[in-house]
This record gives C-alpha cells, structure tokens and sequence, in this order.
C-alpha cells in the first residue's frame, strides 16, 4: 500500500522540481503523499490523483483538445480526498 504514496511523493517532487507544479499545489499533495494511514482505504483516489501529477500540464486547458491535468483536476482529486476522511 505504501508504494503508492511514495510514488505519489516521487512524481510531486519531480514535476515541482523540473517541470511547472507550482508550489501551492505541490504542498497539499506532498501532505497526502507522506500520510499513509490517514488515506487508508482511498487508494482508488491516490491512483488517479499520482496519474494527474505525473501528467500535469500547466497549458493543458490550451488548444482545442484536452490532453493532460491542470490544477483543477488535482485540486477537485485533493478535495474528493478531504470530503472522504
């Protein structure tokens, strides 16, 4: 169970530290990352929310055709995740 939080936590700190996940949305989803038991039984949730930071564009509203994540979609994830606790 734990390996996906630290897969979470890899892939936040990747795209905070070489592409463009701003600070502000990097914070909230570290503190999931790094609190297992208190997202116990969410897995389902953490998995999307690691598919989002892993393919998080900046731009992904850009253009005619969604492609990645943006900041909505991981902050809707992250409040899924508080509505549950």
């Amino acid at each position: 169970m734990n390996d996906i939080f630290r897969e979470l936590e890899e892939a936040t700190l990747d795209q905070y530290d070489n592409y463009d996940l701003p600070k502000w949305l990097a914070d909230p989803v570290l503190v999931v990352a790094r609190n297992p038991l208190a997202y116990q039984g969410k897995e389902y949730l953490i998995e999307i929310l690691l598919a989002q930071v892993r393919e998080y564009d900046v731009y992904a509203e850009a253009g005619c055709c969604k492609w990645a994540y943006d900041h909505e979609d991981i902050k809707r994830t992250l409040g899924w995740l508080e509505e549950e606790r």
